[in-house]
């Protein structure tokens, strides 16, 4: 009983733990691109992703340098009563990338050394603004009518711009 208990307050907290977003970039390699499963990797990036493989690559002196142009969009969907709309499009660009590696390895020692942006980069853009800001003025109309004030319609414009790097 107390092993399915566990099993059961395991499985349930698993799935509250959502990373990522429209700016969680972990693709902190370029070869993150072309093969997503980075895990097992021996090459100069397993110095971020798998710093235990280092261990098998041959002896000598490695350098990578490396840039990636992330472009990602997002879009959300609310469902929020009496809104003029319910789509809302953001995107995100974030034209430099860098990732730095360097490893050292003489027989079964290995020094390595990683330098890069660890999430994050660039700047999210909402041209029409987030379902939160409209959500505000959206109940106005019933509100105002509500209170005497005839009312069916309403207009509002807002952007918003974020940055997770200035």
């Amino acid at each position: 009983m107390r092993k399915q208990l566990l099993t059961i307050i395991a499985t349930s907290l698993t799935t509250l733990v959502m990373a990522g977003g429209i700016v969680t970039n972990t693709n902190l390699s370029a070869s993150y691109v072309r093969m997503p499963a980075q895990d097992a990797t021996l090459g100069i990036d397993a110095v971020y992703y798998n710093p235990a493989g280092l261990a098998f690559i041959a002896d000598g002196f490695y350098v990578s340098i490396n840039n990636q142009y992330i472009t990602q969009t997002r879009e959300i969907t609310s469902t929020f009563p009496g809104m003029n709309r319910s789509k809302f499009e953001g995107g995100v660009t974030a034209p430099l990338f860098p990732g730095l590696y360097m490893v050292f390895k003489k027989e079964r020692v290995a020094f390595s050394l990683g330098i890069n942006p660890i999430g994050g980069g660039g700047s999210a853009m909402f041209e029409n603004g987030l379902p939160s800001f409209e959500q505000q003025v959206a109940v106005l109309p019933s509100s105002l009518t509500a209170a005497g004030i005839n009312t069916t319609a309403y207009e509002f414009s807002s952007e918003f711009e974020g940055n997770s790097l200035m």
